[in-house]
């Protein structure tokens, strides 16, 4: 449906629209004596006090149920206490939807008895809970629902809202004034005056917005939301066979990669039937929340593409996209500018046309494009409790980042935001592989303070293409990875959320979930045996795995990077898959720890064989921190050597620091603090870094690691946070010794 055609529409509408809005407004300015009236209203009992505007929308809250596994419908859902955000489409926004399932060939008559409707069930059910389930964000007991003021923080930067909708959709926001949806300077000031907040496209109308009901926040749009139902791989066929420009190079490339088949995925639908069937069970209470782990309801598989757009391709290669391109000629015309120009990973690589073997120099560059997991544009990277920074105010000062591991050849690749990027004047900038410069000094506030090392490439965020299995984000000049990336990723430390190894976690909105009940802040896994829900994590029976958010408050935190942890009770044993180095070298190997009374004490094993891993060290205990050993009611001095800072004195500083890692410990980064402190973490004696591995590590290695409790007491935590990467040219150079970051 073309966006004229969209807004025409809806300014049609208006005159019939007039008449509702006239003497309307948000409800912070709603007079009471108007005939809306708030007071005990549920949102169901709004909307049918309203059953002029919305009876068709009604009538589908009657019909949907609220999933596979329940017999109530949604309207029952809309009844009862909760915090739901209700985006409620007007009659004419529904009858707008039907026209445009007409002109996509869907049906042949705009009505819900279409022939088309009548003779497949499947059909006449998808596009009513597509109506449905995307107009609802259900925010459980604690998280409240969503008003324009939160719109209004995430609006300028298109970001996606924080929950999903009961279809589990990220909605993307945007000034309305941004969104597209005219093609006049007349159209746009006319459309405007009715919306100041676009949701997937739907306008929300500026006088019917934060309508207060007891159980939650309604939003009129004048258009139905419907997100995408297309994978990449069917966005990237229709693409190529409509000539459609954009990315079109880049569905080329993926297609002549033999990529389609992975990009069509979108669910492990075993996972699923057996949750549906009741075969997977929630774990036992958490020893320290007293909350169960409840397992993840889905598993979906989704993805996230870097890709160039074909503007860009027309500049730097002279080809140009219209009807008399080719694929072949497109293939060739890339295949060469990657050979010729060395953006492949000569070691091992091969030149040549089998674009599906994971060395070819061609299948190397388009596969370093595309990360295993569906990442929203407000978690490319996670802000949450680094230094200068708190989620009520989400002002950002400091530098944050995180490492991926792309498909095909498994390669680091990294995200990093920068507040004010060094000789920009813009802000909150997102790159791929920057290396700056850091004010990174022991007084320093980390950020970038002179030319980058290596500038990167800038992720256009605002611009995301949502998929139902992914997002692609344009990228603003050419992405690749060879001997010359390796060098920049790996001269410096490479810090990794425990989370990020876990694609799973992303792509299912398990990770950084705003949701505040218990429910989303403390998640399960199941063991092997029962089914294998991580892909590169391997649990054994007796384990009991846990993944916290952390995030339950906004005041206040636990001591952890980024605030999330994984927590692990029982007789355990697990093996998880280690992210890739960048380039062969000497590393050392630090495992980030929180040490408590709670904490166990547990073997670690590191090497390539995943069956047969050698012993790295002697038993890692994490009731041991850097002053004292949390031995249940005693308390003894660790040995370490733990001291704080001296402010005056900044040669012992140093001294100290030498003096802990001869003993295997480090402080805590300084880039972190506990929400609720004012102290960076390094100030924190119970908080640290252990160096459980240093040796020489190989890029093209995959190498495991694995934890085996060693007590008795089977209630007693393994915890994760981080690891570190850390190459000899850092933590071992006399010249510039590694910063306390």
């Amino acid at each position: 449906m073309k966006k004229l055609n969209i807004f025409k529409r809806i300014i049609l509408l208006l005159p019939m629209m007039a008449s509702a809005v006239l003497f309307q407004n948000c409800t912070e300015d709603i007079d009471t004596s108007s005939r809306y009236v708030f007071e005990g209203n549920t949102i169901l009992s709004y909307l049918e006090s309203h059953s002029d505007e919305y009876s068709q929308y009604i009538q589908l809250l009657n019909e949907v149920k609220i999933s596979d596994m329940s017999e109530s419908t949604v309207s029952q859902l809309m009844t009862a206490r909760g915090n739901f955000t209700c985006f409620a489409p007007t009659n004419e926004a529904i009858d707008l939807y039907l026209r445009g399932l007409v002109e996509e060939g869907k049906i042949s008559v705009a009505s819900w008895d279409a022939p088309e409707f009548l003779a497949d069930d499947k059909l006449l059910l998808e596009k009513k809970k597509q109506i449905v389930l995307n107009s609802i964000i259900d925010g459980g007991d604690n998280t409240t629902a969503y008003e324009t003021s939160y719109f209004s923080e995430r609006a300028s930067n298109k970001e996606l809202i924080g929950l999903p909708t009961m279809q589990d959709n990220k909605l993307q926001i945007m000034l309305t004034s941004e969104s597209g949806l005219w093609e006049t300077e007349e159209e746009k000031l006319q459309l405007m005056d009715i919306s100041k907040y676009c949701v997937e496209g739907a306008p929300i109308d500026s006088k019917n917005c934060d309508i207060y009901t007891i159980n939650g926040r309604i939003h009129k749009v004048h258009k139905v939301i419907a997100p995408s139902t297309e994978t990449i791989a069917e966005s990237f066929e229709k693409i190529i066979k409509e000539k459609t420009k954009g990315y079109y190079v880049f569905a080329t490339l993926a297609k002549a990669c033999g990529l389609f088949g992975t990009l069509s995925e979108k669910e492990d639908a075993e996972y699923y039937n057996k949750i549906l069937k009741g075969e997977l069970k929630d774990l036992a209470n958490h020893n320290t929340e007293g909350n169960p782990g409840k397992l993840p309801s889905r598993r979906y598989i989704g993805f996230t593409i870097f890709a160039e757009p074909d503007e860009w391709w027309e500049q730097a290669i002279g080809i140009s996209i219209d009807e008399s391109t080719t694929e072949d000629q497109v293939v060739d015309a890339v295949r060469e500018y990657v050979e010729n120009n060395g953006l492949y990973k000569r070691e091992g690589g091969v030149t040549g046309t089998d674009y599906t073997n994971t060395n070819n120099a061609l299948n190397q560059f388009v596969t370093y494009h595309i990360l295993p997991a569906r990442i929203a544009n407000d978690k490319l990277v996670i802000h949450y409790n680094e230094l200068w920074y708190n989620p009520t105010d989400r002002q950002k000062q400091a530098s944050v980042f995180d490492y991926y591991t792309t498909m095909g050849q498994r390669r680091l690749l990294k995200t990093y935001e920068a507040r004010r990027p060094y000789g920009d004047s813009r802000t909150d900038v997102i790159w791929l592989n920057r290396v700056p410069k850091l004010d990174n000094k022991r007084t320093g506030n980390y950020t970038e303070n002179g030319s980058p090392i290596n500038p990167g490439v800038e992720i256009l965020t605002q611009n995301v293409t949502k998929l139902y299995n992914g997002y692609i984000y344009p990228i603003s000049d050419r992405l690749y990875f060879n001997e010359e990336t390796a060098d920049y990723l790996s001269s410096e430390r490479i810090r990794i959320d425990a989370s990020t190894f876990f694609k799973e976690l992303m792509t299912n909105d398990i990770r950084d979930n705003e949701n505040t009940d218990a429910s989303y802040q403390t998640k399960g896994f199941p063991v092997d045996k029962d089914y294998r829900y991580l892909d590169e994590c391997w649990i054994n029976e007796g384990t009991r795995f846990f993944y916290l958010c952390g995030r339950k408050s906004k005041t206040s935190s636990w001591h952890n990077y980024q605030g999330d942890e994984i927590n692990v009770i029982g007789k355990y044993q697990m093996t998880m898959k280690m992210p890739p180095v960048p380039k062969d070298g000497y590393y050392e190997i630090r495992y980030g720890a929180s040490c408590s009374v709670q904490r166990g004490m547990c073997q670690v094993y590191f090497g390539t064989n995943k069956d047969a891993l050698p012993a790295a060290g002697i038993p890692l205990d994490l009731r041991k921190g850097g002053e004292y050993w949390y031995l249940g009611s005693t308390t003894l001095d660790s040995g370490i050597g733990w001291e704080a800072d001296d402010a005056n004195d900044e040669q012992a500083n140093i001294e100290l620091d030498k003096k802990l890692r001869n003993n295997g410990f480090m402080k805590a980064p300084n880039s972190y603090y506990r929400i609720g402190e004012s102290q960076p973490m390094r100030a924190t004696s119970f908080i640290g870094r252990r160096i459980i591995v240093r040796q020489e590590l190989k890029a093209n290695e995959t190498y495991y690691i694995k934890f085996m409790n060693v007590l008795e007491n089977e209630g007693s935590q393994f915890y994760m946070d981080y690891i570190e990467y850390c190459p000899k040219s850092v933590y071992d150079n006399p010249t510039e010794p590694e910063d306390i970051w």
